[in-house]
């Protein structure tokens, strides 16, 4: 039994189960060597006018691949270089749907949940989405498991940091799974709308992300499904918690000081390896720090309109004048966020390395006792602003939103 168990293991880590399905969305890929004439985009026969047809849709793109590298005393080798090419259609759409597990999705599609929709909705999504990405960075650290090997596997995407991080549970499939699912679930509870709809715009987002990362080659099919089951498992246990939380919230003189203190315990308590430095932790330092901010933020502010009024709301098309409002807020609130982040980021780099030892680290942005407080410290300015500062800015600019679009003030 446990024989079988290895083998279906093995089998969902292969990365040559990554590379055929690479291959099934149209990926190709020539090895090149200085004796090998280039191909020419488009080169292939066709044999009507439906091939002649895709083979116009042919992308080429030069990468480099990701192999263990030379053996030891070995004369060194000159880099491969892999012309690969793509349907561009398929690998705009996967490039695109990667970029919702990235910074400038979170750094933008929460705070325009707190500006243009539900404050009630975004605060639980980004500490839902905190707490999973915290279990999936942490299991990242403990399991250890690697990146598909390239080859055979095709890294589409060319990030250095990549090569630097863990594959096992893959983040992006905790975040598309965490984020719409819950959203879901709360706006089924507080909205009227049609069901059906929303679970498929839900199950198109999370299947894109989840496939986009097969696609571009930097997961394999079992860190797809790790990243889903740790969500599920978040969701079924944090959800029934969250009116808890939102009591200990407004109502406890403690929240503040108690919030901040689970903050460093996780930090402190997560497994890190001394010989292998990697961004997950910083990462998980801002993950904590933005979802600290927000939490602050609703400390200090208190219930909010969007968390006092009961539904079913009933969902109407938004007018004219709502929607030109909601982009005002959008780019007035971007506008609040960037030299937050640049201004914190700045302040940071210039007193932490002169106050905080450096455990014989000559890289500054890798000592930890650097590295962690800007992360934390930054982020949690981005996320108190967020919420805080920028409804404030909103009122004074007579653009405060504390009606979305069910028309209930």
């Amino acid at each position: 039994m446990a024989n079988q168990q290895n083998k279906y293991i093995a089998y969902l880590r292969s990365p040559h189960l990554v590379r055929r399905f690479q291959e099934a969305c149209g990926v190709k890929e020539i090895r090149k060597t200085h004796s090998e004439a280039k191909l020419k985009l488009g080169s292939a026969s066709s044999d009507g006018p439906v091939d002649w047809l895709i083979s116009k849709t042919k992308i080429r793109r030069q990468l480099k691949s990701h192999s263990a590298g030379n053996s030891p005393g070995s004369s060194p080798e000159p880099p491969d270089v892999i012309e690969c090419e793509c349907i561009s259609l398929v690998d705009v759409y996967f490039r695109i749907a990667t970029e919702l597990g990235y910074e400038p999705f979170y750094i933008t599609f929460f705070p325009a949940l707190f500006w243009n929709v539900d404050s009630y909705l975004a605060r639980h999504a980004v500490l839902l989405w905190c707490l999973s990405m915290y279990v999936g960075q942490a299991s990242k650290a403990l399991v250890r498991w690697k990146r598909p090997a390239a080859p055979p596997a095709i890294r589409l995407e060319q990030n250095s940091n990549l090569e630097t991080e863990f594959g096992f549970p893959s983040t992006h499939a905790i975040v598309s799974t965490t984020v719409p699912f819950y959203c879901l679930y709360t706006c089924f509870n507080r909205y009227e709308f049609s069901f059906a709809i929303g679970l498929m715009i839900v199950v198109i987002w999370w299947m894109s992300v989840c496939v986009s990362r097969l696609y571009l080659g930097v997961h394999t099919v079992l860190d797809i499904l790790g990243g889903i089951a740790i969500s599920l498992l978040v969701l079924a246990v944090a959800i029934p918690c969250t009116n808890l939380m939102d009591q200990f919230i407004f109502n406890s003189s403690m929240a503040a000081p108690a919030g901040l203190l689970v903050i460093i315990i996780l930090l402190y308590i997560y497994p890190v390896d001394p010989h292998h430095w990697s961004m997950d932790r910083g990462d998980t330092a801002a993950i904590l720090g933005c979802a600290y901010g927000v939490y602050l933020a609703s400390v200090v502010q208190g219930p909010s309109p969007d968390d006092l009024a009961h539904g079913p709301f009933k969902v109407t098309i938004p007018s004219l004048s709502v929607v030109g409002l909601g982009v005002v807020r959008f780019v007035v609130g971007i506008l609040l966020l960037l030299p937050t982040r640049f201004v914190m980021k700045l302040l940071c780099f210039r007193l932490l390395p002169a106050i905080m030892p450096t455990h014989g680290v000559e890289e500054v942005v890798k000592r930890p006792l650097v590295e962690l407080p800007y992360k934390i410290i930054t982020y949690g300015a981005i996320g108190f602003n967020a919420l805080y500062l920028s409804h404030i800015v909103f009122h004074i600019c007579g653009i405060n939103r504390w009606e979305d679009f069910t028309g209930q003030q």
